[in-house]
């Protein structure tokens, strides 16, 4: 019997483990150029988010913009409660532009969609999403013009 599970056990666990993986897709909305890059990154706590996607959980860099839909997959990722942010990068410089008191430059937009308030971004709270199964969730870029 424990020949049968060290040899098969990992089938019968492997299963358990799948079911708590989900999918989240993230649909950009309001692009502002064909020629941009848009990096894509989720939190799971507010360490970092906003400010280094050193401490993303997840995140897509690089993906090409074109004149179709602009799509970040996660794909088997855990079920739980995470933050996206979305950035589109406009001179290809792999960084967010910013004015010199800090205001972005390029467009930005985070889940939930929630407003830029008067003295900074919105909070990881603001933008907090559930993800569980499948998720398509769409964030607009906010951006002057």
């Amino acid at each position: 019997m424990e020949l049968f599970i060290k040899r098969f056990g990992i089938f019968f666990f492997f299963p358990f483990f799948s079911l708590f993986a989900a999918d989240l897709e993230v649909e950009i909305l309001n692009r502002k150029s064909n020629q941009s890059i848009i990096r894509c990154a989720v939190y799971e706590t507010e360490n970092g988010f906003l400010a280094d996607e050193k401490h993303a959980s997840f995140k897509i860099v690089g993906v090409e913009t074109n004149n179709q839909k602009t799509i970040c997959h996660f794909k088997g990722i855990p079920d739980k409660e995470y933050a996206v942010s979305v950035l589109e990068d406009l001179n290809r410089n792999g960084k967010m532009d910013t004015t010199f008191i800090g205001l972005p430059r390029e467009p930005w937009g985070v889940s939930r969609n929630p407003p830029m308030h008067p003295f900074g971004p919105p909070t990881f709270d603001e933008a907090v999403v559930n993800v569980k199964s499948k998720l398509l969730i769409q964030i607009k870029m906010n951006h002057k013009d």
